[in-house]
């Protein structure tokens, strides 16, 4: 692009009109964790190989990497435990049944999620109920107390895309009805409110290390809980169902409330390696995606038919996604088309896949993993819920003028000074002039 000042940029022709777009070049991948790796973790994960020893419990040189993880991640959030798994889908199935969840109960979800937190909880026999989201896009407190009835047995809130809701108030209704407040913390490693770790404020918390999170091992999580009860219960059912004395099971133990019936999701010490070197650069992770996107967020701040979402504590974003609503859905598509077409992908939010309760098809026609579904148990059957389009009705508006738009961890100054450019260059236009794009 020849040398042009900001203002002749801005008010050059769209992109998607045929004017030359303000980024040629793609903008760095979005992998937050995988974008910060180096030699580091090579060495960690060599180590485990040359012990051959890549196996939590034993081996010929056991590196204990996994408990020393378990133990790092624990001071890290604030919890007294952590313990790892192979994933945060059977993390998630660790905390449930740690929490006791069955037929006949109900746990409150929200109706923004990742398509595996509604399903551990579909596996574990219980009944799922939707609870509509409030303008920070996670779980209402209000709406979820609405849904609370004399089955419901646990709270299951997402930090979704980063950012925490309102957690307190989420925490003084589980507290009043006496429920188990679960934290699905997979898109939330290393973000905090008022200076507390995401994690440490319900009973018991996940994490994922998936490759798309702000921390990375490729698959992997970690259970978290100040809980000694719910504890020895998730260690249990993350190993074979029985508790382990200097790591061997414990079959004989006299208290029955440990005696399950495990799954098997042990985390390698492959991947706890691998993740202690991840761990120590998560502030920085975060730090780079939040420094980015609070600069573009101010840069759209003079664009007052664009409401940015609710942050209750900006310092404690994770960063890693943007989002802006629009007072109408074509006027957000119009965005869409012309930030992408000058080299900045933005998307609108509902086709952010099966993160949204209507589309996921399995939840929506109550579909089971065999000839017969949780829907149709007979301890079910009192539970009377709806997953069709409209349940959410606020969920719903918001996702209809809402675009998104992914911050990768390796943006340099450069990259943001484009992203803030090809957004006041199109906000300009389109939002001001109303020129049809």
């Amino acid at each position: 692009m020849s040398i042009q000042t900001i203002d002749e940029v801005i008010h050059a022709p769209l992109a998607v009109n045929g004017g030359q777009p303000v980024r040629q070049r793609p903008l760095p991948h979005t992998w937050c964790g995988a974008q910060h790796m180096d030699e580091q973790e090579v060495e960690a994960a060599m180590r485990v190989l040359r012990a051959k020893s890549p196996f939590r419990y034993y081996g010929p040189k056991l590196q204990n990497e996994a408990a020393k993880f378990e133990k790092e991640f624990a001071a890290y959030v604030g919890t007294e435990y952590a313990l790892g798994v192979n994933s945060a889908t059977g993390g998630l199935q660790v905390a449930l049944g740690a929490a006791g969840v069955g037929p006949g109960d109900e746990v409150i979800i929200p109706c923004y999620f990742w398509v595996l937190t509604v399903a551990a909880v579909v596996r574990s026999g219980a009944i799922p109920v939707l609870a509509d989201c409030d303008d920070s896009f996670n779980m209402d407190p209000a709406a979820a107390e609405r849904s609370i009835t004399k089955r419901t047995k646990a709270i299951l809130t997402v930090h979704m895309a980063g950012v925490m809701g309102h957690i307190t108030e989420l925490v003084q209704v589980a507290r009043r009805h006496k429920l188990t407040l679960i934290e699905d913390c997979a898109q939330a490693a290393g973000i905090s409110q008022n200076g507390r770790k995401a994690g440490s404020f319900g009973d018991i918390a996940v994490f994922s290390f998936q490759m798309n999170k702000h921390m990375t091992t490729g698959e992997g999580g970690m259970v978290v809980t100040s809980n000694r009860r719910l504890y020895r219960r998730a260690a249990a059912i993350h190993d074979l169902g029985y508790p382990r004395e200097e790591g061997d099971l414990a079959t004989r133990e006299g208290d029955e409330a440990v005696q399950l019936w495990g799954i098997g999701v042990r985390m390698s010490e492959l991947t706890a390696a691998v993740g202690r070197v991840q761990l120590s650069k998560l502030d920085k992770i975060c730090t780079c995606m939040r420094t980015a996107k609070y600069r573009i967020r101010a840069a759209l701040a003079e664009f007052g038919r664009i409401r940015l979402r609710e942050v209750i504590d900006p310092a404690g974003d994770g960063g890693s996604f943007l989002y802006l609503t629009f007072p109408a859905r074509e006027e957000s598509l119009t965005v869409a088309r012309a930030m992408t077409a000058e080299g900045v992908p933005v998307k609108p939010l509902d086709t952010f896949g099966m993160h949204i309760y209507y589309n996921v098809p399995s939840l929506v026609k109550k579909l089971g993993i065999s000839n017969k579904s949780v829907w149709d148990l007979v301890e079910n059957k009192d539970s009377r819920v709806s997953y069709d389009k409209g349940t959410c009705p606020h969920l719903d508006d918001l996702i209809n003028r809402t675009l998104y738009m992914n911050i990768p961890s390796g943006l340099i100054t450069e990259d943001v000074a484009d992203i803030c450019l090809a957004f006041r260059k199109v906000c300009t236009q389109v939002l001001e002039d109303g020129r049809p794009c």
